[in-house]
């Protein structure tokens, strides 16, 4: 009964994240849009917690639920300028589109299904102290790296968004 409870839960969070991340990517509106990434994002976070990974699921909540998808919905609503009225979204090649990801899932499915199933291994009680002594010993150059290039990316994002006249 259990194994069907949990199947029953996975099954149903994959459901809120497929029908959220291709809500993304087919709706028109842009605020719609947004709000469904953030959908998208809570559900990715629910999966982790779902596969006790709580640090990485409180991450995902915070990060990019509560900061980076708001931040999108925001900068959509300021950005907007009058209404348009209704465009036609579509540019002709839906059907290409449709015919590139059954292909991608066809492709994806048949490694899946060749692969052989291995069950997890180790599974830890406290992940966030192994986490936290991971990347502060044996991946410190990595960590260090990308917090460089977020950086960088933040300075480079300012310097844009200041614009050619302004001091």
């Amino acid at each position: 009964m259990t194994d069907i409870f949990y199947s029953l839960v996975f099954y149903l969070i994959a459901l809120v994240i497929i029908a959220s991340a291709l809500g993304v990517v087919m709706e028109k509106n842009l605020v719609h849009s947004a709000l469904l990434m953030t959908a998208c994002f809570i559900g990715v976070g629910m999966l982790y917690i779902y596969l006790d990974a709580e640090f990485l699921g409180a991450a995902q909540f915070m990060l990019y639920s509560g900061g980076v998808a708001i931040l999108a919905v925001m900068a959509v609503m300021l950005i907007k300028h009058g209404d348009e009225g209704p465009r036609d979204g579509g540019n002709g090649r839906a059907l290409r589109a449709i015919a590139v990801a059954s292909a991608f899932a066809l492709v994806i499915g048949m490694i899946i299904t060749a692969l052989p199933y291995a069950p997890a291994g180790y599974i830890s009680q406290d992940n966030v102290s192994e986490l936290a002594e991971m990347m502060l010993t044996e991946y410190v150059l990595p960590f260090e790296i990308a917090a460089i290039l977020l950086l960088s990316a933040l300075i480079g994002a300012i310097i844009l968004a200041k614009g050619d006249g302004e001091a």
